[in-house]
């Protein structure tokens, strides 16, 4: 398929969204992206929309110059963090509508995406986690290899920046690091978001003051809600935080994240020995 690019929607991480025609969007991936991530994105994203776990069809790679670019259907609607934005007393509708849409998502059942605890373990070897010793990479991988499995479909990247208003319900994009285990993994890496993750690419000062207090709270709200509909227990949340944090630095190893990830990964591997569990 060959097309134009037209209108810029928004920037993000990995890429910029730009208008395409009848009805579609195109993802112009950011030189960083391999081509390995971006066929894989495609791939998970079919897969996403065959599972109805969204109602955003991938219409693959369209020839655009020497663009790298995939299209996707348009959403008819706006971000939750946009709905949350226009008035603030409609947070606690916003958190409860992240929860009911992830819990959602967590009841199908897959194994069309690889397991969690094989992507984690992975980015132990990666240069962001190179700071670690052999002895602290031993334990993370021990760790990491008693967590339980499970076969739901795990986005890992789930935060109201990625649920849009569309269609009479929600959407949920960026399928881009999709897994499958334990619901507590993907409830794990949305605390972190909410909590020890940078804000979006380009934030003002302003908004990251702003931001930064909205989100704690709609994190509390998100967490109580999805625990609410789920009966998830703290602890089988706790038990994924460590993994949530190699996960996030070996994924994107964001420079201002770097320093306070290894701290948390250092920390819970200390209380895992003094409590000897794994």
């Amino acid at each position: 398929m060959t097309a134009r690019l037209g209108d810029l929607v928004a920037h993000g991480r990995s890429a910029d969204v730009f208008e395409l025609t009848r009805g579609r969007v195109g993802k112009k991936y950011h030189d960083s992206w391999s081509d390995a991530a971006i066929d894989r994105e495609v791939a998970d994203a079919q897969t996403a929309y065959d599972l109805a776990l969204t109602p955003i069809r991938c219409h693959g790679r369209v020839r655009i110059d020497d663009a790298r670019v995939v299209a996707f259907d348009r959403l008819d609607g706006v971000a939750l963090t946009t709905v949350a934005e226009r008035n603030v007393f409609r947070m606690p509708r916003v958190a409860r509508a992240l929860a009911a849409e992830h819990a959602r998502i967590h009841r199908a059942r897959t194994d069309a995406f690889p397991d969690v605890r094989v992507i984690a373990a992975d980015q132990v070897h990666t240069a962001a986690l190179a700071g670690l010793s052999p002895v602290e990479k031993t334990l993370l991988l021990d760790h990491l290899a008693s967590l339980p499995a499970g076969d739901r479909p795990l986005h890992l990247d789930y935060h109201p920046l990625n649920v849009f208003q569309h269609g009479g319900g929600y959407a949920t994009i960026d399928w881009q690091s999709t897994a499958i285990g334990d619901p507590a993994a993907d409830v794990a890496m949305t605390r972190l978001l909410f909590t020890e993750a940078e804000l979006f690419p380009g934030a003002s000062a302003v908004q990251r003051a702003v931001y930064g207090a909205a989100r704690s709270t709609m994190g509390r709200l998100y967490l109580r809600e999805y625990q609410s509909i789920t009966g998830m227990a703290d602890d089988a949340v706790d038990r994924w935080m460590t993994a949530a944090r190699v996960l996030r630095l070996g994924m994107l190893d964001i420079p201002s994240e770097r320093e306070g990830l290894l701290a948390g990964i250092r920390d819970g591997l200390r209380r895992m020995v003094d409590e000897g569990t794994g």
